[in-house]
């Protein structure tokens, strides 16, 4: 019987050269991967690597802190039930579009309404971000830009805090990055399928939040102005399309009036603020803190001074390059700002609400420190301003002084009570303190015209405050504990007398709690 090894279709097959043809393919596989490792440009490490560092930052600490009032109202009346009723609940409570809150609403049924699951959208919305602004920096003056660009938005505090807020803000600066990103490639190639992808972003970025307008009506006209209506039309036809499809909920939530609080604040107080919110995001009202204008002195320095390079005579080129994301920017503040000062019932000019211009703004900086007529002082001005914001981003990550209140840690020491209680503290906390303390509190108004009768009355303030009058109590009560929890501190009185004492639901109010203004939760209570 021979002994010649078996053929199948001319290869031949016996042990050793099976070994042979596994190893060989073992080590082609092995190959390939070190290959495209190799095969992948400096930059795309860079961008990798920025990007990684986008997700420690938004991952690391993503829920160490307590939801703040606006994000209790998305996990606790928004999400709190089926697809339908968050919907609903999108329509008569906010006044912002859907798209964010079906998100949220598919993703939560994965992952929870607890801090880290529910703010993981937008962290992942934030991570994502930076590789989109390298690739808009690329298309607009070169890879140096767009690392830069990418570099910026990495660490941007403002981009950190929206980036672990449960709201709609990260994802409407993602989805205006890549509307923005595709107008530069529609007008650059003319192709048909960067206009449908532009139409596409576009809409989905004003379905998620109604500014993003007011950048995406600036590229509609210059898309229209270069390329025409033919070329533009079925990008505009998809635009138009969510436009038209979003607007009964933005008429709908306009007539109820749930952001005409903004205007009770001037408006070039806000226009200040958001300059320094752009560059060390949250730092004073939102989380009940005084102004800290003095902690945006040197990044918007250095912002302006990058932005000054520009105007060298031989940055011809880059300054050319940098107009194009300044449009935007003038368009995304411009726009909201004439409209405030020729209607005051139509100003809504708030910082996080003008998240659209923050990264095209970082592009231009981008844009301005990599030039090449400035290249050393451009490297110097650019990596100072990344060290300033990455140096804030681990503050604000790792200082209580820096974060939202800890209503959490206050809930778990108050417990449940042991009769009725009033709780006196910041307005804004009254809802997450409700929602951590999780007794069926209800949050009081001082015209209701219940006469309240309670057996304890606590004072939760931020840092140590002198003990309240008597006279706000009224007699009988007497303080039978003081808690640190933190930034809050919480002081029980206790009513020592038989029976329940009338609570003096005005004169609480005035309690010095170091709050801009104070609101009164109740629990285990009735009215009498």
């Amino acid at each position: 019987m021979s002994s010649r090894p078996a053929t199948h279709g001319g290869v031949r097959t016996n042990g050793r050269y099976a070994v042979i043809s596994a190893n060989a393919s073992v080590g082609g596989r092995r190959r390939s991967l070190s290959d495209w490792a190799r095969e992948r440009s400096r930059a795309f490490w860079i961008v990798a690597g920025l990007t990684a560092l986008a997700a420690l930052l938004r991952f690391a600490t993503l829920g160490v802190q307590s939801y703040h009032h606006d994000e209790v109202v998305t996990a606790s009346r928004v999400l709190r039930d089926g697809f339908g009723h968050a919907m609903h609940a999108v329509w008569f409570s906010e006044s912002t579009p859907p798209v964010y809150y079906a998100v949220a609403w598919a993703w939560t049924q994965l992952a929870g309404t607890h801090e880290f699951g529910l703010r993981a959208v937008s962290a992942a919305a934030g991570v994502a971000t930076v590789p989109v602004a390298y690739l808009i920096g690329v298309e607009l003056r070169g890879r140096r830009a767009g690392l830069w660009a990418a570099a910026l938005v990495a660490v941007n505090p403002m981009m950190l805090w929206y980036s672990q807020e449960a709201r709609a803000y990260a994802l409407v600066a993602l989805f205006g990055a890549l509307s923005a990103l595709y107008w530069l490639r529609a007008e650059r190639r003319g192709a048909r399928r960067d206009f449908v992808w532009w139409g596409i972003w576009s809409g989905l970025a004003i379905a998620t939040h109604y500014f993003v307008a007011f950048p995406i009506l600036a590229e509609a006209v210059m898309l229209l102005r270069r390329r025409g209506w033919r070329t533009s039309f079925v990008g505009m036809a998809i635009l138009a399309g969510c436009a038209l499809a979003v607007a009964p909920v933005a008429i709908h939530q306009m007539s109820l009036g749930h952001a005409d609080w903004i205007g009770n604040f001037s408006l070039g107080h806000r226009l200040a603020e958001t300059a320094a919110t752009f560059v060390t995001g949250e730092t004073g009202d939102i989380i009940a803190r005084p102004e800290r204008p003095w902690l945006a002195f040197v990044p918007l320095a250095l912002s302006l001074g990058a932005l000054a390079l520009l105007l060298r005579r031989r940055a011809g080129r880059e300054r050319r390059a940098a107009g194009r994301p300044l449009l935007l920017v003038a368009a995304a503040i411009g726009i909201p700002t004439a409209l405030a000062l020729a209607a005051a019932g139509k100003d809504f000019v708030l910082a996080r609400n003008l998240i659209p211009a923050l990264v095209p703004l970082l592009a231009a900086i981008g844009i301005a420190v990599s030039s090449p007529v400035s290249r050393r002082l451009g490297a110097v001005v650019g990596a100072l301003l990344f060290a300033y914001s990455l140096g804030f981003c681990v503050l604000a990550s790792t200082d209580e002084q820096f974060q939202r209140p800890n209503w959490s840690a206050v809930a778990e020491h108050m417990g449940h009570p042991h009769g009725p209680r009033a709780t006196v503290t910041w307005t804004l906390g009254e809802a997450p303190l409700r929602y951590y303390l999780s007794t069926g509190a209800i949050q009081v108004r001082a015209s209701e015209p219940y006469d309240w009768l309670v057996k304890e009355v606590d004072f939760v303030s931020d840092g140590v405050e002198p003990a309240p009058p008597h006279r706000l109590l009224g007699p009988g009560f007497r303080q039978v504990a003081d808690e640190d929890t933190g930034r809050l501190y919480i002081r029980r009185y206790r009513f020592q007398r038989p029976g329940l004492a009338p609570l003096r639901l005005r004169p609480l109010r005035a309690a010095r709690l170091d709050f801009r203004s104070n609101g009164v939760l109740l629990d285990g209570i009735g009215p009498e």
